[in-house]
């Protein structure tokens, strides 16, 4: 190899290893940028938890599924299960149409429930009482979550009629 031909391949070798690093770098930065994009807080959770609501009015599969853990299981207030799959194809139903979210803004608006998250580590439990319009037997929910990869992700729910 004469030195032009060295010069050259330092050159390359040189250009190459610069963009191996930039590259490396930028991926690590967006990872980074990615994992710290929720806080770790309860108020972090309730939103989190709102815009499940309105993820499965409007049909975005993709935050449902992003949201919810593979081993995602909802028990139902007829005792019902349900696995991550069922909710994710449950709210497919809803995209692309307007009618299950104008339906389900009515709802909420007659129906306002208060969430409390009580946080352990990693680990937040969401509850709420939700009253059913005239019906005096309200529904208690629970919703598990854990905090990974900065993310709040759902693990559990479960939804009981008071009284039953």
């Amino acid at each position: 190899m004469n030195k032009r031909d060295f010069t050259l391949f330092n050159s390359v070798t040189s250009s190459a290893f610069m963009l191996f690093i930039a590259v490396g770098v930028f991926v690590t930065g967006n990872a980074a940028a990615q994992e710290s994009s929720e806080s770790h807080s309860a108020a972090a959770v309730v939103a989190a938890d709102e815009r499940w609501s309105k993820a499965e009015d409007i049909g975005d599969t993709d935050y449902i599924d992003a949201l919810l853990l593979p081993e995602y299981r909802s028990i139902s207030s007829d005792g019902s299960t349900h696995d991550k799959a069922t909710i994710v194809a449950h709210a497919r139903k809803n995209a692309n149409t307007t009618e299950g979210a104008r339906k389900a803004e009515t709802w909420q608006t007659a129906h306002p429930y208060l969430p409390v998250v009580e946080m352990n580590g990693d680990v937040a439990i969401l509850t709420f009482v939700l009253q059913k319009g005239v019906d005096p037997k309200p529904v208690i929910s629970c919703d598990i979550f854990v905090y990974r990869d900065g993310h709040w992700r759902a693990l559990y729910s479960q939804h009981t009629e008071a009284g039953k």
